[in-house]
């Protein structure tokens, strides 16, 4: 495809002209990362794919009345996490309580699908830091995955997770902390044991 290894801002646009190749593009390269979000946030599989389904369906036809973005990644977790959100809702499966959205997100699955993945990271450290992950606030979680996981600056988890940027950094950051402390691990270990198993 001619514009196959295209910037962002260029495939969206053709993407909003109408051109299915480029929404073909979008929904390859994301559909991966929409679905591992989604099962963290859901456990109902069946509820995520469907969320996904529609989303990409209503971007198909509202593609003309789309703005622009040079972040196609951002704009497709931020549309995403709204409506599966609703979608929890709808479907009775989600615990709501006030918090800084009027939403809390349950129990943030982080680790449901974490398994061993390469053989020089011991088993019993993947466990441990499985089970500090667990005993973060859900927040928190959510943060350290949109971070390391998806690659998403402080600006953006702050839109997504509707919250200011100051926010964002400290839950971050004291996810970090909380996690070091309890595992003592440098803090390059621990991020290169979290950039393993959180997008596992």
């Amino acid at each position: 495809m001619e514009f196959y290894k295209a910037k962002d801002a260029r495939i969206w646009d053709k993407f909003r002209a109408g051109n299915s190749n480029a929404f073909e593009i979008i929904y390859e390269r994301h559909i991966n990362i929409l679905a591992n979000y989604g099962r963290r946030i859901c456990s109902d599989d069946d509820l995520v794919k469907d969320a996904i389904h529609d989303l990409f369906i209503d971007l198909w036809k509202r593609r003309t009345n789309l703005g622009a973005t040079d972040s196609i990644k951002y704009y497709l977790i931020k549309a995403y996490r709204r409506n599966l959100v609703k979608k929890i809702i709808a479907d009775k499966k989600l615990e709501t309580h006030n918090d800084s959205n009027g939403l809390n997100i349950g129990d943030f699955e982080l680790s449901h699908e974490i398994s061993i993945i390469k053989a020089e990271i011991e088993e019993e450290k993947l466990a441990q830091l499985n089970k500090s992950l667990e005993e973060l606030p859900p927040r928190q979680k959510e943060a350290l995955f949109l971070r390391f996981y998806t690659g998403l600056n402080y600006t953006e988890i702050s839109k997504i997770m509707d919250v200011n940027q100051q926010s964002a950094y400290n839950m971050v950051f004291r996810g970090l902390e909380v996690l070091r402390e309890k595992m003592t691990y440098s803090l390059s270990s621990l991020l290169f044991l979290l950039l393993h198993t959180i997008g596992q």
